[in-house]
Order: C-alpha cells, then sequence, then structure tokens
C-alpha cells in the first residue's frame, strides 16, 4: 500500500505530464515533493520554503511560515489571487480534483464557512422562484418584480430588481461567476455568462465594495476618535 507522500508524488508527476509546461510553476518542499501553481504565482512562491505536512493519519499538505503564520499552499496562492481577502476570509479551500499539491487556482474550491452553505444552497421549494438567488417582489403598482441577492464577502449583496424572473436568474449566475468562479452554484449551468448581465453584475458589485469600503474606514475613524 503506498504511503501518503508516494501517492502524492505519483499524482503529481502524472498530472505534470499532462499539464503546458509553460502555464505551471513547480515549487519544492521537503519530503523530496513539488507541488503545482499557476506560473504567474511562481516567483512569489518560490520566496518562501514549503514543508509537506502530514495531518489527520494520511492527508498531506504544503506549508510556509508567513508573517508570524503558518500558511497552507492553498491559502497562499488564494491570497495572492484575491489580495482584498484575509487570510482568515479564505479558510476550508478544498481541491477539485483532491489532489492537495496541485494549487493552481482552477484547482481550488475557495469556499468558506456560512457564505459557502448559503451560496451554494439550492432554492427551497417554498420560495416565491424556482431560480436561486431570486425573490419575488412588488412593484408600485402591484406587478411582481424579481429581487436578485447573492452572499458576499460581507453579507448578502443585492444585484438588482428585474420584470422578468429569468433574466433574474441570468444576473445571478452573472454576479457568482465574477464573484466565485468555478465554486458558485449556477442556475443555467454549462450556459457562458450573458455579456449584458456580466456588465450589469460587476457595476453592482463595485458598488456594493466601494459602500463597504466606505463604510469600514468611517467606522475605523469613529474607533479613533474613541481612544
Amino acid at each position: 500500500m503506498q504511503s501518503p507522500i508516494q501517492k502524492t508524488k505519483a499524482e503529481i508527476q502524472a498530472l505534470i505530464q499532462s499539464l503546458a509546461p509553460a502555464s505551471i510553476g513547480l515549487v519544492a518542499t521537503s519530503r523530496d515533493l513539488v507541488a503545482i501553481v499557476d506560473k504567474r504565482f511562481d516567483w512569489q512562491v518560490r520566496a518562501h520554503r514549503w514543508y509537506a505536512v502530514i495531518s489527520r493519519g494520511d492527508h498531506i499538505h504544503a506549508v510556509a511560515d508567513i508573517d508570524g503564520r503558518r500558511i497552507s499552499l492553498q491559502r497562499y496562492v488564494m491570497k495572492l489571487q484575491y489580495p482584498d481577502r484575509s487570510y482568515d476570509d479564505l479558510k476550508q479551500i478544498s481541491f477539485e480534483n483532491k489532489i492537495t499539491f496541485d494549487c493552481r487556482v482552477s484547482n481550488l474550491e475557495h469556499r468558506v464557512g456560512r457564505q459557502a452553505v448559503m451560496r451554494n444552497r439550492r432554492s427551497k421549494r417554498n420560495t416565491s422562484s424556482q431560480y436561486k438567488g431570486v425573490i419575488k417582489a412588488l412593484g408600485s403598482d402591484g406587478s411582481p418584480r424579481w429581487r436578485t441577492q447573492i452572499m458576499a464577502e460581507h453579507g448578502s449583496m443585492g444585484i438588482g430588481v428585474y420584470e422578468d424572473e429569468a433574466w433574474a436568474a441570468t444576473v445571478y449566475d452573472a454576479a457568482a461567476y465574477l464573484l466565485f468562479e468555478g465554486a458558485a452554484l449556477y442556475n443555467f449551468p454549462g450556459r457562458s455568462p450573458d455579456q449584458e448581465a456580466l456588465l450589469i453584475a460587476a457595476t453592482k458589485i463595485a458598488r456594493y465594495r466601494a459602500k463597504a469600503k466606505r463604510s469600514k474606514g468611517a467606522l475605523a475613524e469613529q474607533q479613533i476618535e474613541m481612544e
């Protein structure tokens, strides 16, 4: 029976053979193992010394001591991908192909805590809409409207109100694509994001983040004044 180290080494070697050399970086770790990262992050990852650590019996992953904290390679890569997020926001990262030394962004599913549960939960049977992230509302004239919401880094984010239920679901999918990419659960899986919906969603997300940033800054100023 293969040890965790032997198994990981065989998986990584086989995977390397199937990938374009120009697209990946190989990072040496202890125990004579290498990890795979995206080429664009290669030089940043190599700035640290990485160790292959075995925990919980046969689980193996790469870690490094960064800024006084022990950080896993998958969390470090996701931090490089999303620099505005903290390490605490990037927990419980899973691997799509189950190979823990394949730390390419495309292989990492960044699903964090309760937000992950909420954004991947299917619509309830008694919901007002058949679509995920869509809620029925009434316009000023009493006609039906469809409100789109999605869980984001700071809570529930509104993505607009629309007259057509399916279009509201399309905008939700666009927002999910921009926020979570392959980690999202879509209303229309297999369909490419609608370009108009992407533009709408990108605008809403930018406004939401700008507002959240202003609120955070105002709170920080209040705390300073109280000290």
